[in-house]
């Protein structure tokens, strides 16, 4: 596999283990500690699309995840459990799959984590790159997976082995390995900070030992930009930020089956945020842009219809978000967002609901 050079894996390493700062979750229990954590989000996802490019569908269920949480010294953390994901209307679990992972505290806030990782949402991608929805249907991911963060970085580095295959199996074997990287200022003038967000994925579609059909096929997505965050009145009155982003994309073995072998594509976002109120509008500019695991809606590649491609997409976005904490474990998300296509001549939109539950019992042992 050629995805990850070992030169690679050590420069990740060492920028990661250099940043000092908060302790990260995964390293923060009691030596001997036994807890339960229990991790839920209950959703509607409702897609008003009807466009060449994406089909309009809904997501109703629920995933429940239940894990077993041992700290055996205060720099290992041992989680075991089940992720479940079930979708309204129907009588079985459509995911039923175990999760054990093994974290190392490297340092004060970073670790290392093998095994079941911490979930899609961790990783902070944007939804062109990493679609949103993932937290809903493709939340479990099984590799590694080093974090690390403070008041200024954050740091994930992960790599996500989505489907093994055996000697002989007729499925292609799926990795995707990719890197979230952003650095955020210190308060400028008081009022305002300037973020630098760093990011790539790569997807792999192949495997030696499979006799599969289709042809082997590397994908690699990058997005860099900045953002500028102005707070009024010390926050009291909300928070505007202004965004650019730069979205690479490119096909490393030629082979792609819509034959786009790369893209480009700007993202230009503006946002206004008071207390638990957000909105904004961006505008998204794209030449041959496609990304196996962004939202379809960005892409040019149409996923229900063979061969259409729309080389040029222009999209006025616009949303409104309601995020309430009734609780410190208990998230209340509402969500409206729509897309109207300057090219194709039409809106479509999105509605969101979802209640996301996250606790650490303590077991008393």
């Amino acid at each position: 596999m050629t995805l990850l050079r070992p030169v690679s894996i050590l420069i990740f390493l060492f920028l990661s283990v250099s940043i000092q700062g908060q302790k990260s979750d995964s390293t923060s229990h009691k030596d001997g500690e036994l807890g339960l954590s229990l991790r839920s989000v209950s959703f509607i996802r409702n897609n008003e699309y009807f466009n060449p490019i994406t089909e309009g569908y809904t997501l109703l269920g629920f995933f429940f995840r239940p894990e077993l949480v041992y700290s055996p010294s205060q720099k290992v953390t041992l989680r075991a459990g089940a992720h479940l994901l079930k979708y309204w209307g129907t009588d079985y679990f459509s995911q039923v799959r175990p999760v054990f992972s093994v974290s190392l505290g490297i340092s004060e806030n970073t670790a290392l984590t093998l095994g079941s990782l911490s979930g899609s949402d961790k990783h902070r991608l944007y939804d062109p790159q990493f679609s949103n929805e993932r937290l809903y249907n493709q939340y479990a991911e099984d590799g590694f997976q080093l974090t690390s963060s403070n008041n200024h970085l954050f740091n994930d580095t992960w790599l996500s082995w989505e489907n093994y295959v055996f000697k002989g199996d007729s499925t292609r074997e799926i990795i995707a390995f990719g890197e979230s990287f952003r650095y955020t200022s210190s308060q400028v003038g008081d009022f305002m900070t300037v973020e630098v967000p760093l990011q790539f994925q790569l997807k792999h579609f192949g495997g030696q030992i499979s006799n599969y059909t289709e042809p082997v096929e590397t994908f690699f997505n990058l997005a860099c930009g900045f953002k500028i965050n102005f707070r009024i009145a010390q926050e009291r009155l909300g928070k505007i930020s202004l965004e650019y982003l730069q979205f690479i994309n490119r096909e490393f073995n030629g082979e792609s089956k819509s034959g786009i072998s790369s893209g480009i594509a700007s993202w230009t976002r503006f946002s206004y945020t008071w207390k638990s109120v957000s909105a904004g509008a961006s505008y998204w500019k794209s030449h041959n842009f496609y990304a196996p695991d962004g939202n379809s809606i960005y892409s040019s590649i149409s996923d229900y219809q063979p061969g259409v491609v729309i080389p040029e997409r222009r999209i006025i976005t616009n949303f409104l978000s309601l995020d309430l904490l009734p609780e410190s474990f208990l998230q209340l998300h509402l969500g409206l967002e729509t897309f109207y296509d300057l090219d194709l001549n039409r809106m479509d939109n999105a509605v969101t609901l979802h209640l996301s539950f996250d606790k650490l019992i303590s077991m008393g042992f």
